[in-house]
């Protein structure tokens, strides 16, 4: 389905990409202010963890410089559980802490200062746009759904209080039990309706492993159906779904987020558990690396392992000259993450060219069948080479299966 702005321009669907500190001079670079030309292709707006700001206003500054949003991730959902004392989010913000709370915790002092501080937080240091505070909810029953109807009428309140004109994404964080097209829809009802009141401008869909277990086809049809639910009334944003980014788009999300080459996957559970441990001061894994045929970033190690198989090295390898100038890939293996921003920005572009539905789920059925093809050859690769890791083929699986079921599905309409 075409998007269109207010004025009826077509609207093409959003990258939004999730930057760390570190990344900083990459997003100079990405959007021409280091002096060069800018990257062919840009994300349509950064985000970033709650406590990546308390490092240095470099980020918030380049997105101003840039004229592109800033979106400061509260991760309030960190609350349902216990953190690592000396972990930043629990210690340095002003709604951080250590000891876990539960549903009984949150009463309405409790969710009025957790409001005033997430929001204040969030706007002094530069977000161009307001994220409401947001729980996990990970069962149908969950308690958590009443709470998270309070802190969004809440956030209402407080915006409309204190004069705070600002746009406002829901993210709305699920488990995958949630997803269940009748079900979770009507469990949720009470958060839901809660959005009347907040008025944002979009809801940040947060399904956690929609691209996981025995049938991920299933939770990930799930995920589509929710799409397309919450669509009626309200734009939706795919966060944190590298791997079923396009799948959402292909739905009628209006874009996604992820991160580059880390935190491709929307697992809830583990990002919370990485902030209940000592942060070690180790030496850290290189950057995993986008392969386009894939759509997926895949270890560094593998691909220089595999740089000696010409057929496979050929698949994997960018050959875009307007990404990757550099050839033998060279470029690709040097200059990883601003490749896999630029490609991934272009994948959607490409998906949003595509008019009719029924060929947009082709185009990433026959993405997904291809992609499929390549992951099992690496994976041979893998059973006999130790530097070639496996390739997860889950999401890929999903994607297909959905893809080819909806082009069917929509084509069926269109004979009847």
């Amino acid at each position: 389905m075409l998007l269109l702005t207010a004025e009826g321009v077509p609207k093409m669907a959003e990258l939004l990409v999730r930057a760390s500190a570190q990344d900083a001079a990459l997003l100079r670079r990405i959007y021409g202010l280091d002096g060069h030309s800018p990257a062919a292709a840009r994300p349509s707006r950064i985000v970033v963890d709650a406590h990546t700001p308390l490092k240095g206003a470099d980020i918030a500054m380049t997105a101003r410089r840039a004229g592109v949003p800033l979106l400061i991730d509260p991760q309030t959902y960190y609350l349902q559980g216990t953190q690592h004392p000396d972990d930043p989010w629990a210690t340095r913000l002003p709604f951080g802490r250590a000891d876990k709370l539960v549903p009984a915790d949150f009463d309405a002092f409790t969710q009025e200062q957790l409001v005033a501080s997430a929001v204040e937080y969030q706007i002094q240091h530069g977000a161009t746009a307001v994220i409401a505070p947001y729980v996990h909810i990970d069962r149908l029953n969950s308690e958590w759904i009443d709470i998270q109807a309070g802190l969004w009428q809440r956030t209402a309140r407080y915006l409309a209080r204190e004069n705070i004109a600002l746009h406002v994404t829901a993210v709305l964080a699920i488990g995958w039990r949630v997803l269940h097209p009748v079900q979770g829809h009507a469990a949720l009802a009470p958060a839901l309706s809660a959005l009347a009141a907040l008025e944002p401008r979009e809801v940040a869909l947060a399904a956690s492993k929609a691209d996981q277990g025995v049938r991920p086809q299933d939770r990930a049809m799930d995920l589509v159906l929710m799409i397309e639910r919450i669509r009626r009334d309200i734009n939706v944003i795919a966060w944190q779904q590298g791997h079923l980014g396009e799948l959402a788009v292909a739905a009628g999300a209006t874009g996604y987020e992820c991160g580059i080459g880390w935190r491709e996957r929307c697992d809830l559970g583990a990002a919370a558990n990485a902030h209940r441990k000592p942060q070690t001061g180790g030496t850290r894994s290189a950057r995993p690396v986008f392969v386009n045929a894939l759509g997926r970033s895949i270890p560094k190690q593998s691909l220089e392992a595999l740089r000696s198989h010409r057929e496979l090295w050929m698949r994997m390898m960018c050959a875009d000259s307007g990404c990757c100038p550099v050839g033998g890939g060279t470029g690709l293996l040097g200059d990883a993450r601003a490749h896999a921003i630029v490609q991934r920005r272009q994948r959607i572009d490409q998906l949003d060219r595509i008019e009719r539905g029924v060929w947009r789920w082709q185009h990433l059925a026959e993405s997904a069948d291809a992609g499929l093809d390549l992951a099992h050859r690496l994976n041979r690769r893998a059973a006999t080479n130790v530097d070639v890791k496996h390739v997860d083929t889950s999401a890929l699986e999903a994607v297909s299966a959905v893809s080819h079921t909806r082009r069917v599905d929509a084509r069926s309409r269109r004979v009847a």
